[in-house]
């Protein structure tokens, strides 16, 4: 996930209008910024229209690929930007560039990968990238599940489900349209070994898992509403069935929430198990609020073992005055963007960890213990 505007978005809703603070005036251009950086990161001349670059970088690092898991986050970034515009200029960008992404998404379902579905990158031509990477990355398909499920949603209650039946969703097998073909992958692949999603080790991952069974709960209803009831129950079965492999992860014994089990190979030296995908596992996996809610003691000391591991592990945090606490992946990390000699904190887990404190601060009754929450 190396665009991180989503969680700028995310984090610019619990700005009021009236700015005042420092802060809170680089937040509203930083917003601004970053939404004219997701249209420039689908504009470059050499991109087949509705790829998404993860960054305009060719060498060290070379980003210029479209990634799924990326690119489906950025996706469901533009259907809330749809949403939120007043401009009908605006909302027409957006709209194009979705339907360019939807487009784009089933020219990589047609296109012959080495592992199918689960590849996690094509070139922004849509050719299939075919050097050695960690391979398949089974998040992707259901993130971009998910964010095309949520554009379903608008378009039917705009009054055009002749347009999901026609062109997102078709009741039919085998699966020939976009929605529905990441919906069957999902559902006969999630119980099998992937990569996570920094790409590094194989084995079960609390993050695939967790948008595996959001996409396919969304999915079921989205099939519900469209009249494809078998595939709606079996969504919803094999979710269920994904719930209950979840409970693994979920010891209220355990320190935190472990990130990996069923390891199987790659890398082999994150021994803490502690990592922040846990935390981006509950922000982008849409769940119900009974299920693991930001109180729930599991998650609390997950983020809580993430900031103590972090707080003397880098030296912004050691020998500085920031308020707060510098966030990196996980504390065995070695990988800083180009090398891996050392890891480094990253905006978009150190801002994950804010926007968790928000989503605390939003289902706390004690009005005190949620300001502390803000002010964290």
């Amino acid at each position: 996930m190396r665009i991180f505007v989503s969680l700028i978005l995310m984090l610019s809703v619990q700005v009021s209008h009236a700015q005042s603070t420092p802060l809170e005036i680089w937040l509203s251009q930083e917003v601004e910024l970053s939404k004219a950086k997701i249209i420039e990161s689908m504009s470059y001349p050499d991109l087949t229209p509705g790829a998404i670059i993860a960054s305009p970088s060719k060498a060290n690092p070379d980003y210029y690929y479209h990634w799924v898991r990326d690119a489906g986050f950025i996706a469901d970034v533009l259907v809330d930007l749809y949403l939120r515009s007043n401009s009908s200029s605006e909302k027409y960008v957006y709209e194009t560039k979705i339907k360019d992404f939807i487009s784009f998404s089933r020219l990589n379902q047609n296109t012959q990968t080495l592992t199918g579905y689960g590849e996690p990158k094509f070139y922004v031509d849509g050719k299939s990238y075919e050097l050695p990477w960690g391979r398949p990355q089974n998040d992707g398909p259901a993130i971009r599940a998910l964010a095309i499920i949520k554009w379903a949603h608008v378009l039917i209650d705009e009054g055009k489900t002749g347009e999901v039946r026609k062109d997102l969703y078709v009741n039919e097998m085998p699966a020939r349209s976009v929605i529905k073909s990441d919906l069957e992958y999902v559902a006969l692949n999630w119980s099998k070994p992937s990569f996570d999603l920094w790409e590094e080790l194989s084995g079960d991952h609390f993050f695939t898992l967790m948008v595996q069974k959001s996409a396919l709960q969304e999915g079921a209803r989205l099939a519900q509403i469209l009249g494809d009831f078998g595939a709606s129950d079996w969504y919803l079965k094999e979710s269920q069935k994904i719930e209950a492999s979840l409970k693994r992860f979920l010891n209220k014994s355990a320190l935190y929430i472990p990130t990996t089990l069923n390891y199987q190979f790659g890398l082999n030296t994150k021994v803490s198990n502690l990592d922040t995908a846990v935390i981006l596992a509950l922000l982008r996996a849409p769940h119900p609020k009974n299920y693991l809610s930001w109180t729930d003691s599991r998650v609390q000391k997950t983020i809580d073992a993430l900031i103590l591991a972090f707080k003397n592990l880098y030296n912004i945090n050691k020998f500085s005055d920031a308020p707060g606490v510098a966030i990196g992946r996980y504390t065995e990390d070695t990988y800083d963007g180009a090398d891996s000699k050392a890891g480094n904190p990253w905006v978009l887990t150190t801002l994950a960890i804010a926007e968790a404190y928000y989503e605390t601060a939003a289902v706390q009754s004690d009005k005190s213990k949620a300001e502390a929450l803000i002010a964290k």
